[in-house]
């Protein structure tokens, strides 16, 4: 008997066909300095991240139209962000701004990954595991997260990456995160030289399937995204670009389609401009040598060993009083919403508040990583439980009406423990503006100064940020007015030189 497919309701009818083209025009004007051109494609310097982005949230479709309309063309994402639904979403807000003329194939690069084997994607393995025929080469991290680059996997990976977008044709197709073969390797104590040797096999196996899928036109270029390339190359679970291009002109030749390089880079985890390779180059050096395009990922989360996550985010002026009354305010509204449905329940077992859960941890939560580890393994699956227990015994207009609700609260429950933190990054707001914008108008956020540092250090790259609501697309796009000029590596970071 056959298995159903577990991802057929994100799936679009029809491929649209085409791609990104060239611009072949002149980006040395003013109005186009919030773009570059990379071989030629015109592409902006802050690109759309659809990390956390969900199918149902009418939320995150608003922001991601509003940037495209506002010229963002740049979309990453992911076969395992929200579990597949980050690129239905894009492949349904593609479907209707085409279709209304809004937008043009040729004018946006999308961008998407595969690597992870969870969720919708666990079904899929675990099914073809029951028939005798597994994904080769798949590494089993750790219960409910595997990892697989094998031409198999691929192979299966981009055909629903394809049809989940609705593209014939994928831009730029990554490995994501390949490095979890070398932590995998790191905890079973396997010799460095061996987990790397085989790494980089599998790295080439993956590369030669890759060629095949741009020879027949399903991908334009490939690339990897990996949260170890900034690290030092001698390091155990080191991705070294240098070898990654090697092994790419070994594959493909001259005409090799490897071109992007995705990574971490933020203030405080500067990797990127620290470690330097046998060459004596950096990660970007590394870049602008080998034309590869440069992908920032995670410029405002940075990962510190005795803090976990700090979000890099102020606002200056902003009424602290007022944004918490707000919050407050939408707090309440869940709660009596919540109350009323217990009373309809008449207290049957079954429904379990959010609001409850809500007040009684929300002080305890230390940071952004840990609400979301909480929401992940409790809050979320505790929320459909009760979504179910309603629909069954309130009807489905009633689920619907809940998760209305919860769909417009949930987002604020980062904002409040983000305003509860973000104070403590204005020294370094002032400190940055002091140092790069005295003579000029500065950026009015510290999360857009990032944005915009990063970008000028790139030169020529694009800043991924998930901007899942319309609020942070316009707080990035104030980028438009500021000056793109380079800025100097030595002096930026939480190791650079201080002047």
């Amino acid at each position: 008997m056959q298995k159903i497919d577990p991802f057929i309701s994100l799936y679009r009818r029809e491929l649209f066909p085409g791609s990104i083209k060239p611009a072949g025009e002149n980006l040395d004007s003013e109005s186009e300095a919030f773009y570059f051109q990379f071989r030629g494609f015109r592409l902006s310097r802050v690109g759309f991240g659809c990390y956390r982005v969900g199918l149902g949230n009418p939320t995150h479709k608003k922001a991601l139209i509003l940037a495209l309309r506002s010229g963002v063309n740049l979309i990453d994402t992911s076969a395992n962000y929200g579990d597949g639904e980050a690129e239905s979403l894009v492949g349904e807000v593609l479907s209707e701004e085409f279709a209304f003329g809004n937008l043009k194939r040729e004018s946006v690069c999308i961008v998407t990954k595969a690597g992870y084997i969870q969720g919708r994607n666990m079904e899929v393995a675990e099914q073809k595991e029951a028939s005798g025929n597994p994904f080769p080469e798949t590494t089993y991290y750790q219960p409910g997260c595997f990892h697989c680059i094998s031409p198999e996997f691929l192979e299966d990976q981009l055909d629903r990456s394809r049809k989940r977008l609705g593209l014939y044709t994928i831009d730029i197709f990554l490995l994501h995160n390949p490095e979890y073969f070398l932590m995998d390797r790191q905890k079973q104590g396997v010799p460095e030289k061996e987990a790397k040797n085989e790494y980089y096999r599998r790295i080439r196996e993956a590369f030669s399937f890759l060629e095949r899928a741009r020879a027949d036109g399903r991908i334009l270029y490939y690339g990897i995204s990996s949260n170890t390339f900034p690290d030092a190359e001698d390091s155990y679970t080191g991705t070294s670009l240098s070898k990654v291009l090697q092994i790419s002109k070994e594959v493909g030749g001259d005409d090799s389609g490897f071109s992007v390089a995705q990574f971490p880079a933020n203030w405080y985890e500067d990797g990127f401009l620290r470690n330097h390779n046998s060459a004596g180059e950096n990660l970007l050096a590394t870049c602008r040598n080998f034309d590869i395009l440069p992908l920032v990922n995670r410029p405002l989360n940075s990962f510190i060993s005795d803090k976990g996550m700090v979000r890099l985010a102020y606002q200056p002026g902003r009424d602290r009083e007022a944004l918490i009354a707000a919050l407050e305010s939408l707090f309440k509204e869940l709660k009596t919403y919540e109350t009323r449905i217990q009373d309809l329940l008449e207290s049957q077992t079954g429904f379990q508040s959010l609001n409850s859960q809500w007040f009684a941890y929300r002080e305890k939560i230390q940071n952004i990583e840990q609400l979301h580890q909480i929401l992940g393994r409790s809050w979320i699956p505790a929320v459909q439980s009760s979504l179910k227990f309603i629909s069954n015994h309130l009807g489905k207009s009633e689920a619907i009406r809940y998760t209305d609700l919860l769909n417009k609260t949930i987002p604020y429950f980062e904002e409040w423990i983000l305003l509860h933190q973000t104070e403590a990054r204005s020294s370094l707001y002032e400190e940055l503006k002091g140092r790069f914008h005295s003579d000029r108008h500065g950026p009015s956020s510290l999360s857009s100064m990032m944005v915009l540092h990063l970008s000028q250090l790139l030169q020529k790259g694009t800043v991924l940020i998930g901007m899942r609501k319309e609020e942070y697309v316009k707080d990035i796009l104030q980028l438009k007015d500021q000056v793109w000029s380079p800025i100097s590596e030595e002096e930026w970071g939480y190791h650079g030189i201080r002047s």
